[in-house]
């Protein structure tokens, strides 16, 4: 491991963020640069700083970047817009040929666990859901079965009263009909004898 230079005089430089989600995810990448190769990073913030600002904007000429991170170069004029990968960082601060704009991967192991949690989440909840739902037209269908049974038994309760009561008033006419007919039939044996 080479010593650090005096970070005032480092030709590299990273402007940067506070609140920056992709600043942060380079910042181990930066640390394990300047101890592998002794060369410090001097970092500008430019969110709260318009003097870092104005130099960010000199250098990056035309707005080719943009943005934050962005990585320069003073001795080879080369810069990098935005996170990127431990190789191209290196080559960049070693004046090798390396990507402007070259992100890295775009999971890590920690992104997927996270993922796959929410996920798994997603589905619980889904399966929670489609859960209710089931409950909720079954129980739907069980209203309406009881209710046609309802509907059903009070309609056969009701043509059992219209046959009972019919049965009634035919009961009835039957016994006026049948003492009519009673007496035809003893008016017939009457008049035989």
């Amino acid at each position: 491991m080479a010593p650090l230079k005096d970070v005032s005089r480092s030709h590299l430089l990273e402007f940067y963020g506070i609140e920056c989600d992709h600043c942060v995810d380079m910042e181990p990448l930066m640390e394990r640069l300047q101890k592998e190769i002794g060369l410090p990073i001097r970092r500008f913030e430019v969110w709260y700083s318009d003097d870092n600002l104005r130099l960010l904007q000199k250098l990056d000429k035309g707005s080719s970047c943009g943005g934050v991170p962005f990585f320069y170069n003073k001795r080879t004029k080369g810069w990098i817009c935005g996170a990127t990968t431990y190789e191209n960082l290196k080559s960049w601060a070693l004046g090798r040929p390396h990507q402007r704009f070259l992100p890295p991967p775009k999971e890590t192991k920690g992104e997927n666990k996270i993922m796959q949690f929410f996920e798994r989440i997603q589905k619980q909840a889904m399966e929670k859901m489609q859960q209710r739902m089931n409950e909720k037209n079954q129980l739907e269908k069980g209203n309406q079965s009881k209710e046609g049974k309802a509907e059903r038994t009070s309609r056969s309760e009701s043509k059992t009263k219209d046959v009972s009561a019919t049965k009634g008033k035919l009961s009835g006419k039957e016994q006026q009909l049948g003492g009519a007919t009673t007496s035809i039939q003893e008016r017939g044996r009457k008049e035989r004898r």
